[in-house]
């Protein structure tokens, strides 16, 4: 092989290393970011989320939209953006036999954005909500706890724990 022809084949050598360290590094980058984000609610904490204005359609039961409004977060998440509210309901809330009621509160703020899930059991009056999936700064996060309502049902009040 000759002098000139070494030289290339060296280069691009070289140059296919300085491409897969870059890579590397991208790579490792992406990693620390999403640690450095989810670390930031790894000690958890409390957390309470006021829902407000979802809940425009009544008639809405097979799981779509039921309103859009705001969200307002405190505690272990501070954030607030507007909210998106979907209900699904199986059963008859007014009968002795009660209904089961989902809520899906997707939240959209400036850090990213939550979907809080709510069952409802209208017979034994509970209402828990737990975290489906978060985004950003929500990547990897986890809650759970109670939820409440006022009595129009326009501002849903999560009151709970989360960590990341």
């Amino acid at each position: 092989m000759s002098t000139s022809a070494q030289r290339v084949r060296a280069r691009g050598l070289l140059f296919g290393s300085l491409l897969a360290a870059m890579a590397l590094v991208g790579a490792s980058l992406a990693v620390a970011t999403q640690i450095a984000r989810a670390g930031s609610l790894a000690a958890g904490g409390k957390v309470k989320v006021v829902i407000a204005g979802t809940n425009d359609r009544s008639d809405v039961t097979d799981g779509s939209l039921a309103g859009k409004g705001t969200f307002d977060a405190r505690g272990a998440i501070t954030d607030h953006g507007t909210a998106l509210g979907y209900r699904t309901v199986k059963g008859d809330p007014s009968s002795a036999d009660g209904a089961f009621i989902t809520l899906r509160f997707v939240t959209k703020g400036k850090k990213g954005t939550i979907t809080y899930v709510v069952k409802i059991d209208t017979k034994a009056g509970t209402s828990r909500w737990t975290i489906a999936s978060g985004t950003k700064s929500y990547f990897g996060i986890h809650g759970k706890a109670t939820e409440s309502e006022n009595g129009t049902f326009t501002v849903s009040t999560l009151r709970g724990t989360v960590s990341g």
